[in-house]
């Protein structure tokens, strides 16, 4: 069966001397990975830089782990986060985090068009150090684990059971200047980020809450190796 669908890349490795093996979210299936035959000559290579946007057609067949492309473009012109180093690093980070959650993806159209339009719009705009957060938090409510929003005036937030509290009957509580920072993300527009006030030092803890609670509700969630170097970066 031959399917042309849009897709996004989700991580690239080298295969073998010139090839490529890369993991796709394809609107039409869902996650499916694919050989690149060349394609870590430079001809091939960017068009499959983390978080890409392409056009593909490909003969699936249900029985392959792989797949071969019958023919690959690109969407959209991409012109800043693959030669702004520090959209890079952001963009590094979550085709890292989406390529943990997403290993058994099936077809679903909006989570698609979600992260497919929250990519085109951080290319079309001026570098921001909460894009990533937002990103994250609004991707939960994709997931089925967005927090619940009811009772925010409790004086905690339980990070194991997403839900606000005024008891401390869990190890994973946040209040105070870690509670406003988090109710400050939540429910947030990308075009609002620029009203966010936050500090590098609340950004990194609030960072550092948003994927505790990833790890909280996703069973086997490993560590996210680009953490530190976007720490670096900010």
């Amino acid at each position: 069966m031959v399917i042309s669908s849009s897709a996004i890349v989700l991580s690239k490795l080298k295969y073998r001397e010139n090839d490529l093996i890369v993991k796709l979210l394809v609107r039409e299936l869902g996650v499916t990975s694919f050989i690149v035959r060349g394609g870590s000559r430079k001809n091939k290579i960017n068009y499959f830089q983390q978080l890409s946007l392409l056009e593909i057609e490909f003969d699936f067949n249900i029985k392959r782990s792989l797949h071969y492309f019958k023919d690959f473009e690109n969407k959209f012109s991409l012109k800043t986060i693959h030669t702004d180093y520090k959209k890079m690093g952001v963009i590094i980070f979550l085709s890292e985090i989406l390529s943990k959650i997403l290993v058994h993806q099936q077809k679903d159209y909006q989570l698609f068009t979600f992260i497919e339009g929250s990519i085109k719009y951080y290319d079309d705009t001026k570098f921001n150090s909460f894009f990533h957060l937002v990103f994250l938090v609004k991707l939960s409510r994709f997931l089925g684990f967005y927090p619940e929003v009811e009772n925010n005036n409790y004086k905690y937030f339980d990070l194991q059971h997403g839900s606000y509290t005024n008891t401390e009957d869990s190890n994973y509580i946040i209040s105070q200047d870690e509670l406003k920072c988090f109710n400050m993300i939540l429910g947030i527009n990308f075009d609002e980020i620029n009203t966010l006030t936050l500090n590098s030092v609340q950004r990194k803890n609030l960072l550092d809450n948003i994927i505790l609670y990833y790890k909280l509700q996703i069973e086997n969630f490993v560590s996210v190796k680009s953490l530190e170097v976007l720490r670096k970066i900010f």
